[in-house]
């Protein structure tokens, strides 16, 4: 018999309330020791109190889920109790004790894995989960809350049916070789499909930026006003913030959320010539981690400072009159930490540099997920140039199973289990 597991599945600590989880089997049975009178009815919150042996430990609303009918495919209690450390805690030891038989704690994302062998969830689902737990963004929600459900997996049962259609005629085509039935329409499918493909991976490409978040570097000369500027954007003090110039010797980072993309900025040493040898190993520092940025925001205080700063402008780079506030005799728009002024021409010009992508749906999120797209792809590439070539169709036909193959491993009908242990290992314990 399978186990049945139980888990706290709200965050730990004092709160007003907490959810225990249990699924298995065995979850209506475990419920019916603990409590008394008629049992609650499936989908209908009821309140009821917990006992144990006599013992009253709270007073909760209690969900049952029929098998079938849970996020699990199990049979699932969820017990909403009082947030107490103290009842959680009892509850969990009672079922620990051994009248409750193949009754033991969930292991990391053991719930959600429940829901994946029964059919509840597909891989790209599972993955697009676990994406929404960890999403920051706004952004990052939309993508992974359209993975999770479902949209991804649509699109590649559609590219399973195409491929499926390629590899039927080439049977037919086997199977009636005496008759000189030809494939019919297998190049323009084949075309079909890897303008499809083409789309997601384009789309990938644009996403992997906005999901990863992208890093804007602040330079200038030293004393310019770079961590006045990163204690206004990050709305709070970061950066220590002085007259005397080299103050900043470490790189420093306050996160924004910009059109629902994560932006850091790097708030970095001066740039100038110094004896001091820790400044001078941050000016080293500074000039290689900017060559690796999104963008750069170029304070000067006057523009010949430019020049001096040994570093080459570049197609995104911002260039702002620092401390605008006390004026600005440049060509350059003005910018100014301390009081805020030019803030919002400098937010709504990175706003600009952001990559744009209109709301699509079944968006790939992952670099597994990519990575059987492209191998997907590889295989309508040798079928096209087999076809082209007229090799046998025995041999394409090989090729294109191999290719349904890969569409079944990107959605977890097979070859799944080292990938579900690296997902889950990312999840509480409780989901």
């Amino acid at each position: 018999m399978k186990d049945t597991i139980f888990a706290l599945s709200t965050a730990p600590g004092v709160s007003a309330l907490a959810v225990l989880r249990i699924s298995g089997p065995n979850a209506f049975s475990t419920l019916k020791k603990i409590i008394k009178g008629d049992f609650p009815t499936p989908r209908v919150a009821t309140l009821k109190k917990i006992i144990w042996r006599g013992d009253l430990i709270d007073e909760c609303i209690v969900v049952c889920f029929n098998r079938g009918s849970s996020f699990t495919g199990e049979q699932v209690v969820e017990l909403q109790t009082h947030g107490s450390q103290a009842v959680i805690k009892r509850i969990c030891s009672i079922f620990l004790k051994e009248d409750f038989v193949n009754l033991r704690p969930a292991e990391e994302g053991e719930f959600t894995r429940q829901a994946f062998y029964n059919g509840k969830l597909n891989l790209t689902q599972v993955e697009g989960l676990a994406e929404l737990l960890s999403a920051e963004t706004e952004t990052q929600r939309k993508w992974s809350i359209d993975s999770y459900s479902g949209t991804l997996s649509r699109d590649i049962n559609k590219w399973r049916d195409i491929l499926t259609e390629i590899l039927s005629d080439f049977e037919a085509n086997i199977d009636f070789s005496d008759e000189d039935i030809e494939p019919l329409n297998v190049s323009e499918k084949i075309d079909k499909l890897m303008v499809l493909m083409k789309e997601k991976e384009d789309i990938y490409n644009k996403v992997k930026v906005v999901r990863d978040g992208i890093e804007i570097a602040i330079i200038g000369p030293p004393n310019v006003g770079k961590s006045t500027l990163l204690n206004k954007l990050g709305n709070r003090k970061l950066a220590l913030t002085s007259e005397i110039a080299g103050t900043t010797r470490d790189i420093i980072e306050a996160k924004l959320e910009i059109k629902g993309i994560g932006v850091t900025f790097l708030d970095t040493a001066g740039l100038r010539e110094t004896n001091d040898i820790l400044e001078s190993e941050g000016i080293a520092l500074v000039k290689e981690r900017i060559n690796k940025v999104f963008s750069r925001v170029i304070l000067i205080n006057e523009e010949k400072d430019i020049d001096k700063l040994g570093v080459l402008i570049k197609e995104g780079d911002m260039v702002f009159k620092a401390k605008a506030d006390q004026g600005n005799r440049t060509k350059y728009k003005g910018l100014s930490g301390k009081t805020g002024k030019g803030i919002s021409e400098l937010i709504n010009d990175i706003e600009k540099l952001l990559p744009n992508i209109n709301r699509v749906s079944g968006i790939i999120i992952d670099e597994r997920q990519i990575k059987k797209v492209k191998d997907t792809k590889g295989v309508l590439k040798v079928l096209k140039k087999g076809l082209e070539k007229g090799k046998d169709i025995e041999i394409l036909a090989e090729e294109c199973r191999r290719g349904v193959r890969f569409l079944d491993e990107l959605e977890g009908k097979i070859d799944s289990e080292l990938i579900l242990g690296n997902i889950f290992r990312k999840f509480c314990i409780g989901k």
